[in-house]
């Protein structure tokens, strides 16, 4: 890389070691890029300060950090979400099984490439953290679009797996985990405008069994689904949300609701 900023290692010492500014505070000051100064720092052997240093005295966001005196839902509760490997051991030849796979992987030199190249360095700041209203609307709109493209986790979770089997028997024609505009994944959809979704009783809150929902993470959730539907049905699409309880136990039910739903 040509040194066309003419950074020196004299400066970026003086300015990072002895002044204690951060590269991100330094980059501002005399218009580098980030992550150029970082490429430099590294270049000259100029070691890291570790990020413990610039998080020393200071609180977490407002927003973020839990409130005084709120006392957590589950607190002296046990058994309300049962780990599934909970009293479960890997036997000695499953661990020698993943064991052996791990260092066969790391052996390959296309896999030693992609975690160099990914796996987040120790000691460096993410140039946004602690920042907000960074990205314009145009960027956040691209973000959002190519994250509803991505399917998490990547293999179907068992309810999920419920839903497409149904659809199957029924003989339906479906997309799995397809974007619906800029709006939300359906978990499946039936062109030309029927939206399914599998939705676990915990995370989006079955009023069935939260009749009260006062935890962040419940009403966080439902906001967030409520949204989704709302302009699902404003576009026209039909939304049917399947609950995992009703999947597991009552398949049969599920099936005639959605035979209901195509007929109608």
């Amino acid at each position: 890389m040509k040194n066309k900023w003419k950074l020196t290692k004299n400066f970026i010492k003086r300015e990072y070691i002895d002044k204690k500014k951060s590269l991100l505070k330094i980059s501002k000051e005399i218009g580098v890029p980030y992550e150029t100064l970082y490429w430099y720092k590294n270049k000259f052997g100029i070691p890291t300060i570790p990020s413990s240093f610039w998080c020393k005295g200071k609180r977490n966001s407002p927003e973020t950090e839990f409130k005084t005196g709120i006392v957590p839902w589950n607190k002296g509760k046990e058994g309300l979400v049962p780990a599934w490997n909970k009293g479960k051991k890997l036997s000695t030849e499953y661990k020698k099984k993943i064991s052996i796979a791990t260092k066969k992987a790391m052996n390959n030199p296309e896999i030693i490439k992609k975690v160099q190249k990914y796996q987040f360095k120790k000691g460096i700041i993410p140039w946004n953290k602690g920042k907000r209203g960074v990205y314009s609307v145009e960027v956040i709109e691209k973000i959002r679009a190519a994250r509803l493209k991505q399917v998490f986790p990547k293999k179907d979770t068992k309810i999920e797996t419920i839903l497409f089997k149904i659809l199957s028997d029924l003989g339906l024609k479906f997309k799995k985990h397809t974007a619906i505009k800029s709006i939300c994944q359906a978990d499946a959809f039936i062109e030309p405008n029927i939206v399914l979704f599998a939705d676990g009783d915990f995370w989006h809150c079955n009023p069935r069994v939260y009749k009260n929902p006062t935890t962040i993470v419940h009403l966080k959730n439902l906001k967030r689904d409520k949204k989704e539907e709302d302009a699902l049905i404003r576009e026209g699409y039909i939304v049917k949300r399947l609950w995992e309880y009703d999947l597991i136990n009552k398949p049969e039910e599920c099936k005639n609701t959605i035979r209901k739903l195509i007929k109608s």
